[in-house]
């Protein structure tokens, strides 16, 4: 089972990085065989327009992006809130990926604050996240408030409780992949004639 991670902030040496090498660490007590981490601000996509669907060079790194994706069987996405929003960063990642790359494969959305929010992105990425690409997001979430304080520069929780979520919520992630591989494979092939969701 491999799982990618999708650091979504915009920042250099961001939080939700840290995040994510965090649960790069955690995946592997998990089940998980291999983990990834993503980091969006080191990628610097262009925002979407149509050129992504003629195939424009400025578009030539997005193929290699969408490879790693198929091959994951489990996906996280981690954004910090920024206005209570997800992160724009993030928001067009999701507009470039179509079923071929998230169709029918578990997702675990992650929020970053570095105070007591983060539930806003959360609540936004359910709502608009999957329209067309097909991601399943599972039940539980993660939100790492105070992060600076929460995740230890040697990539320790320092809350025992919430350390504990975090195993169960990944412990859940890598259940669903096992699961919805079955699925993805009855529905190989079908979903090329309804491609958008209603």
């Amino acid at each position: 089972m491999n799982v990618l991670i999708i650091s979504g902030s915009q920042r250099e040496a961001s939080q939700s990085l840290h995040v994510a090498n965090y649960l790069k660490t955690q995946s592997l007590k998990q089940g998980f065989t291999r983990a990834d981490v993503l980091d969006l601000h080191d990628l610097a996509l262009p925002f979407w327009n149509e050129g992504f669907w003629s195939g424009s060079e400025e578009w030539n790194g997005w193929q290699p992006v969408a490879q790693t994706l198929q091959a994951a069987d489990a996906v996280i996405l981690i954004t910090p809130e920024w206005h209570g929003m997800a992160t724009p960063a993030l928001k067009n990642f999701l507009l470039l990926c179509t079923d071929k790359e998230l169709g029918h494969k578990p997702v675990l959305l992650t929020s970053v604050s570095a105070s007591i929010n983060g539930v806003y992105p959360i609540s936004e990425l359910r709502m608009t996240g999957s329209k067309n690409n097909h991601a399943c997001f599972i039940p539980d979430h993660l939100i790492f408030r105070q992060s600076e304080a929460l995740i230890t520069q040697d990539l320790q929780c320092s809350d025992h409780h919430f350390s504990e979520r975090c195993s169960y919520t990944l412990h859940q992630l890598n259940a669903y992949a096992q699961a919805l591989k079955d699925v993805r494979r009855s529905l190989d092939g079908l979903s090329e004639k309804f491609p958008y969701g209603m």
